[in-house]
């Protein structure tokens, strides 16, 4: 024998090899088969699909919303408002005409104290009474129909008190005055051209005197406060107590005059306006005046 190992011989390691591979694959397919003739486990049923049903939806029910003013009423997305109760309109009266306020125991706001610094105030179309036109106490008030005024103080200087109204720029004013005591101060009813007694116009004064049935009618012409004419007359009614006087101004074409008293003609005065404004009230001297009388029977005709 040699001394010299030898190897394995290839052939010999191939062969192994293929043996080894057919046995793998003996084996497999063994079991395979075996696998193959086991029974197999029965299937699940088929899954049962049960229909479905749509269901509307439900209508959801919530607070009703407080109006709102951003949307307006009768929109989708508003809720009309509660109903407001409509305010009564409020009616301002009107005044009454003059003349036919006296007699319902009212002085119209339709006059304007003079003078004009006077504060008055008024409800329901009247003056608050008594009026007081000055200080000390100086009042005119309504009374059984006619407008009334009582003065007994002691003035320093000439002043005159009264009232003015609006006219219409043709026509004729009747006035009647009550006189009760006439001292020192004078009536006068008159018509101007403005409300001021400065204004030209037409004065018909009665002076003052013992004898209230006899009395004196004097014409003045202002604001000059010229004396024109001068008349004696009588109460309309001797025997009348308080004795009463009657005085009818005409206003026509800007003029105002009186018309006949006892068959004489009073002068014509020139009255430069187209708004006249009858004037009543008095006019105090310096010194004590003691006056009580009244107008009325008023009574204003346009023409």
């Amino acid at each position: 024998m040699s001394t010299n190992k030898r190897g394995i011989d290839p052939a010999i390691i191939a062969a192994l090899i293929g043996v080894f591979g057919t046995l793998c694959v003996t084996v497999i397919s063994i079991y395979a088969n075996r696998a193959l003739s086991q029974p197999q486990p029965p299937s699940p049923p088929p899954t049962v699909v049960m229909p479905t049903w749509t269901i509307p939806p439900t209508a959801t029910i919530t607070d009703t919303p407080a109006p709102t003013t951003t949307v307006p009423v009768g929109d989708p997305t508003s809720t009309p408002a509660p109903d407001t109760p409509t305010p009564e309109p409020t009616l301002t009266p009107v005044p009454p005409a003059i003349g036919a306020d006296w007699v319902n125991g009212c002085i119209s706001v339709r006059w304007r104290p003079y003078p004009d610094t006077v504060q008055t105030t008024a409800s329901n179309g009247c003056l608050a009474q008594p009026l007081n036109l000055s200080e000390p106490v100086n009042l005119f008030f309504t009374e059984n129909g006619s407008l009334k005024f009582v003065v007994t103080r002691t003035f320093e200087t000439a002043q005159v008190y009264g009232l003015f109204a609006s006219l219409p720029p043709n026509g004729t004013v009747h006035i009647d005055t009550y006189l009760r005591r006439l001292q020192g101060g004078e009536i006068w009813m008159g018509v101007f051209a403005e409300p001021n007694i400065a204004a030209q116009g037409l004065v018909a004064a009665i002076p003052p005197g013992e004898n209230m049935r006899k009395r004196e009618l004097v014409q003045k012409k202002m604001p000059e406060e010229v004396e024109i004419h001068r008349l004696e007359t009588f109460a309309e009614d001797p025997t009348q107590d308080p004795p009463r006087y009657s005085i009818v101004f005409e206003i026509a074409n800007g003029e105002v005059r009186i018309q006949k008293l006892r068959d004489t003609e009073f002068t014509v005065v020139p009255l430069p306006s187209a708004q006249p404004w009858l004037f009543v009230g008095y006019r105090v001297t310096d010194g004590n005046n003691r006056l009580d009388a009244e107008f009325l029977n008023l009574l204003v005709q346009a023409q």
